[in-house]
């Protein structure tokens, strides 16, 4: 797994992939062949959420969410960016990781 880190792999996901809203998380999803066997994953938490402490709890959910359920149930050669949501930082950890796997099982 590896990590999206440019703006322009963002911006190329977000013109040419799939957008599927969920109730806490928002997935980007784009499968690309240049991949060479690998999952790409990328966050975002904009200001909307709060403040630095709490975009950066956010991300480490989201992190965390990547590793255990995108390398499972994730498809190979594909980018996926996570949204974090206002409630994602209310919300228990179990869930969050039933809501992703419905949203990239889609």
């Amino acid at each position: 797994m590896q990590t999206i880190k440019n703006r322009s792999t963002f911006v190329k996901i977000r013109n040419n992939g799939n957008f599927i809203k969920g109730k806490f998380i928002d997935v980007q999803f784009l499968e690309d062949s240049s991949l060479n066997g690998n999952i790409s994953v990328g966050f975002t938490a904009t200001k909307k959420i709060g403040n630095a402490v709490k975009r950066n709890k956010a991300k480490r959910l989201m992190r965390e969410l990547a590793r255990k359920v995108l390398i499972k149930y994730g498809k190979i050669n594909s980018y996926y960016v996570l949204i974090a949501k206002n409630s994602i930082l209310s919300t228990p950890f179990v869930t969050l990781e039933i809501e992703l796997k419905k949203l990239i099982s889609c």
